[in-house]
This record gives C-alpha cells, sequence and structure tokens, in this order.
C-alpha cells in the first residue's frame, strides 16, 4: 500500500514543507507526527533519500538535532484542496468559482445576528493560500487569521483522519507562524472546525470531511489501518 501511494507521500511531505517559514522543518517533529499523516516509521530513510530532487536532510540526526529542507518547489503541489475544490466547480458549471471555506454547522445550532454578519463578513474577505508568502503581513491582522484558518484545513486535510490533537498543531508555531493563541480558531470559526474533547485530549476536527461521523473522502492509506 505505501509503494502504491509513494507519489502521494512524497506530494504530503513537500506540501508540509512548502507551508513551512524557510521551508524546513525538524525531522524530530516530523516523526512525532508520521502517524497522524500516514508516513511510514522509515519515511526520513527510504523515502527522503530516494527523493534527492525534492528533500534534503541536514544536521545531525542520532544527536535530535536534524532538519528536513525542501530542495526545490513543485508548482503542482501549491495548491490546496480549497483551491483544487474551486477549479473543479468551476469546470463542472464553467462559471468561475472563487476559493472559499465550506461553513456548516451542526443541527440546532444558531448565530447571533452580529455573528453571521461577522462570519459573512469575514467569508468575503480574499482567499489566502497556506503556500503564499505571508512575511509581510502583521501577525495580528484580519488577513494574518484568514490565512491560518486556511492552513488549520489544509494540515487537516493532509491528515489520514481530518483530525489532529491541538497540543500536536501547537508544536508547529514556529514552523507554520501560528501566534501563541493560534487555538482560538477553532472555537471562532466553529462553521469550519469543531473540537473534540474524547480521550481528554483537545482534537481539531475538520467539520466538512464527516457526515454522520464517518469520512467523506477517505484517505488511501487508510487501507492499512483498515487491514
Amino acid at each position: 500500500i505505501y509503494a502504491e501511494n509513494e507519489p502521494f507521500l512524497v506530494s504530503k511531505l513537500c506540501k508540509l514543507l512548502m507551508m513551512a517559514k524557510d521551508k524546513v522543518i525538524s525531522a524530530d517533529k516530523l516523526v512525532h507526527v508520521k502517524r497522524d499523516f500516514g508516513f511510514p516509521n522509515d519515511f526520513l530513510v527510504n523515502l527522503v533519500q530516494k527523493y534527492p530532487n525534492y528533500f534534503r536532510l541536514k544536521g545531525l540526526p542520532e544527536q535530535g538535532n536534524s532538519f528536513l529542507e525542501l530542495v526545490s518547489w513543485n508548482p503542482d503541489f501549491a495548491k490546496s484542496t480549497i483551491e483544487l475544490r474551486a477549479e473543479e466547480e468551476t469546470l463542472k458549471t464553467g462559471v468561475r468559482v472563487r476559493p472559499n471555506f465550506n461553513v456548516k454547522l451542526p443541527s440546532g445550532f444558531f448565530l447571533r445576528k452580529e455573528m453571521r454578519e461577522w462570519t459573512r463578513d469575514w467569508l468575503e474577505q480574499d482567499y489566502i493560500s497556506p503556500y503564499q508568502d505571508v512575511s509581510h503581513l502583521d501577525q495580528a491582522s484580519k488577513e494574518m487569521e484568514k490565512r491560518t484558518v486556511g492552513l488549520v484545513h489544509e494540515l487537516l486535510s493532509l491528515s489520514l483522519l481530518k483530525r489532529v490533537p491541538v497540543p500536536t498543531l501547537g508544536k508547529f508555531c514556529d514552523e507554520f507562524r501560528f501566534s501563541n493563541a493560534f487555538s482560538t480558531v477553532f472555537t471562532r470559526h466553529s462553521g469550519i472546525f469543531y473540537l473534540s474533547l474524547k480521550g481528554g485530549i483537545k482534537t481539531a476536527v475538520l467539520r466538512e470531511a464527516y457526515k454522520d461521523d464517518e469520512l467523506v473522502v477517505r484517505d488511501p492509506l487508510l487501507a492499512i489501518k483498515d487491514n
């Protein structure tokens, strides 16, 4: 299953690096999230070394001081799930569809009028791709919040089960330019994400990815877990 999905795994790993500041992520942190994203145990040895055109491992892994660096940028990978969905809808309808978030509130959940207006105004702002350079944006700006929501959406979309524990995402604050209060996006944007407290761990879940507790689109690597 890993062999069949190798190009998919390579694109996932490239995407994580492409969203990161300086296109570099600590190898230790990537090992820590390998199960969340479906990477094989030996991905730093086999997968990374097999694709020197994409990846470079720097530092001393045995001392826990190594980093995975992106070697080359593939524009085909630099499209988020939201952008790909908009492109697909544009092709189907022949009308240009603007990339935007799906806001899906749980049944029986109603927003107060001022919150509805705030949500509408927020959705009308331009979508900011998580693959865009945002080094010029102020951390406290509206644009940066839009970008953070987009980046978290993309991270959850790339994960196996479309959900990742919040403390795990928090380990990447520096790499993904998250503010210290980044976890507020889950409560501010409850139509896009929800927080699960199962097992006593706060887990961020992508709301659109589930229908009646079942995944709408299953990651091909879930076949390993199924078997």
